[in-house]
């Protein structure tokens, strides 16, 4: 299933504030909803990633750097708001490094304002209650759809590129025609 435009998106939110109800409800107990909500964030991040992304290989590319960059900071001993802080910037990072690619500073303005509006919203709807959290779940990633609904957000394809071999073989064709020449 992929989720790239602004409904897709926003039923992938949906469904997974949902999933996080459960996921809390089996975590919570033993490692807090804190902490199961940065263990959600690692799951549900990269997830995310390979379905919004143009190709497969982008999707996947982008959600191991996310799920790397997550698991970093989990195992330098950040605190859980550090921890969910560096989830969105790798949400950021690799949706409009490598799943979106575009200018770098279109990319930095585009997703700081998607990172600091889904934590925003995220931070006026959590609370101490497990419905709460997942109404900021899905908050976030109600903001994170509208990556969709900006203007160009998807990258222009790029005039078709020259196949390397082609392009090595009319070298050769050229050095050749160039002796043919000059003998």
């Amino acid at each position: 299933m992929r989720w790239n435009t602004f409904s897709q998106s926003v039923l992938f939110g949906g469904v997974a504030a949902a999933a996080f109800a459960v996921f809390a409800l089996i975590l919570s107990s033993r490692f807090g909803v804190e902490w199961s909500l940065v263990g959600f964030a690692a799951c549900a991040i990269p997830i995310y990633l390979v379905g919004l992304a143009e190709t497969r290989r982008r999707g996947a590319a982008a959600a191991m750097l996310a799920a790397g960059l997550i698991a970093g900071v989990v195992a330098l001993d950040a605190s859980p708001r550090e921890a969910l802080f560096v989830s969105a910037l790798a949400l950021g990072l690799a949706r409009s490094g490598i799943a979106y690619p575009r200018a770098f500073a279109r990319g930095v303005l585009i997703e700081s304002m998607l990172g600091v509006g889904g934590l925003s919203v995220a931070g006026i709807l959590i609370g101490t209650s497990t419905l709460s959290v997942v109404l900021a779940v899905w908050g976030f990633f109600l903001v994170q759809a509208v990556f969709f609904l900006i203007p160009r957000a998807r990258p222009i394809r790029p005039a078709e590129a020259i196949d390397p071999f082609d392009e090595a073989r009319d070298r050769a064709n050229a050095i050749l025609d160039d002796a043919i020449r000059g003998t």
